[in-house]
């Protein structure tokens, strides 16, 4: 009996249509909104993810801000050394089989300069083994020329770079020449040269990648003069450091022709030395892991990050946010000011809309002081007005999601191109593209619902607090 009277309010009063209108109106904006924030949100998560931070990092744990692009203290980072991961064989052993990983590259990362006819161009080098680093970066294509071998002491740049260094200098970089590299360490710096194998270009250009480039590990090894970290944390004592003891005789050394690794072994067997030799290789010298998963990249750095404080690694996961740095959390924070300014707007409408709602109810008054006066109970009216409030919402966030899909169409097949720099950066694309997402519209009927749950407990309460014989004296 409630819902069939609430139904026959609704239609029977010509203020419903103005109502569910309204509401249907705000809710599409919440939808349209949303659908924008999706949509710029995974632009901006595909452009890092598939240029250059991969979906989560392995990196050392440190006591400063580390990103791929290195120390990002205010004026002080471009200083800081960049931790090894240590130890590196078991970490990347792991990584490798552990089941949320599809895919990594190690990687090395250090400012360095280059240097062209005097003039310098400041870019962040990323030691990379460049084959297997685009393989996993969808977002980089190769535009002239070649990845560089492995043994081969070789670099690449991006077209935008070559392009800001032919505008400062005059020079246009070609695959085959010559590039000098520079890099100190606040007291001297170190020179190295390496051939442009190739030029790529990035699928969406932002500042941040610009000042990119991708060297051969060797080089930029040579260049940093990084020293591999020891996996083996044994100490050695005193005792078998000093592979000459105090009986050697110096004078053997310029007797007849001897191979001095048969002098030293004969010496340590002599005096029954238990040594450890040592062997580091370049090949554990490294900064980060960079990795592509097959899942959730949250959970799998949650998982990853567990195993690592169990084994004791000093090393920490982290997702494509953290790995980029102060560049995304800069996007981050522009991307919410948005979203904060669009809920102010929304937020506002809905309150005109549930004070519309409150009105229409305050209005009904003398109708609920006659139930009353006739024998209506107190439970009857209230689930009146429940369902009539529910109705009217329901219906409002129904219809206002169908206008969503219709604006996030009309949007989208209007295929707008952003041309502004920063525009596309912000917005994750050349293009401004909404999605829709089931979040979306869970969202906006839960809003629905709560509209109508908050548009019936106001009014409900005044109705019920007004007795019988004043409500009907409001209606004369």
């Amino acid at each position: 009996m409630p819902f069939y009277l609430a139904l026959k309010n609704i239609f029977s009063r010509k203020s419903s249509l103005a109502i569910i209108l309204f509401i249907a109106f705000a809710v599409s904006l919440l939808v349209v909104s949303n659908a924008f924030f999706d949509g710029t949100g995974q632009g901006i998560e595909k452009t890092f993810v598939n240029s250059f931070t991969g979906d989560v990092v392995i990196r050392p744990k440190v006591d400063f801000p580390l990103s791929l692009l290195g120390d990002e203290t205010p004026a002080t980072g471009n200083f800081s050394e960049i931790p090894q991961l240590v130890p590196y064989s078991n970490i990347f052993n792991f990584i490798k089989s552990f089941s949320g990983i599809e895919s990594v590259v190690p990687q090395l990362s250090s400012p360095a300069v280059i240097n062209t006819n005097g003039n310098h161009t400041v870019c962040v080098a990323f030691g990379v083994n460049s084959g297997e680093y685009l393989s996993i970066m969808s977002g980089i294509r190769i535009v002239e020329g070649k990845t560089f071998s492995e043994n081969e002491k070789g670099i690449m740049l991006s077209e935008s770079m070559i392009r800001n260094i032919s505008e400062s200098t005059g020079v246009t970089y070609k695959t085959g020449d010559t590039i000098q590299l520079l890099a100190g360490n606040g007291i001297s710096y170190s020179i190295r040269a390496a051939t442009l194998t190739g030029i790529y270009s990035y699928e969406i250009e932002n500042d941040v990648l610009q000042k990119i480039c991708l060297l051969s590990p060797e080089v930029l090894r040579e260049l940093t003069g990084v020293v591999a970290t020891s996996e083996n944390n044994t100490a050695i004592s005193e005792n078998q450091n000093d592979l000459i003891q105090d009986d050697f005789d110096i004078d053997d050394l310029f007797g007849e022709e001897l191979d001095m690794e048969q002098v030293v072994q004969s010496e340590i067997e002599e005096n029954s030395v238990n040594t450890e030799i040592l062997i580091i290789s370049d090949a554990t010298s490294w900064n980060y892991l960079v990795c592509k998963t097959n899942g959730n990249a949250k959970k799998i750095a949650k998982k990853l990050n567990r195993q690592f404080r169990k084994n004791g690694w000093e090393v920490e996961t982290v997702t494509w946010r953290s790995a980029a740095g102060l560049s995304a959390m800069y996007l981050y924070w522009i991307h919410n000011i948005f979203t904060l300014g669009v809920i102010v707007l929304l937020g506002v409408g809905f309150i005109i809309v549930n004070n519309t709602l409150t009105v229409s109810a305050l209005d009904r008054i003398p109708e609920t002081g006659t139930l009353r006066a006739i024998g209506g109970k107190k439970n009857f009216i209230i689930l009146q007005f429940m369902s009539e409030t529910m109705i009217l919402t329901i219906l409002a966030g129904i219809l206002g999601i169908f206008l969503g899909f219709i604006f996030n169409f009309l949007i989208n097949k209007l295929n707008i191109t952003l041309t502004n720099t920063y525009l596309v950066q912000i917005f994750g694309g050349n293009t401004l593209k909404t999605i829709i997402t089931v979040s979306n519209i869970i969202k906006c009927l839960i809003l629905s619902v709560i509209l109508g749950i908050i548009g019936w407990i106001y009014p409900v309460k005044i109705s019920m607090d007004v007795s019988p014989v004043q409500a009907m004296q409001r209606g004369m």
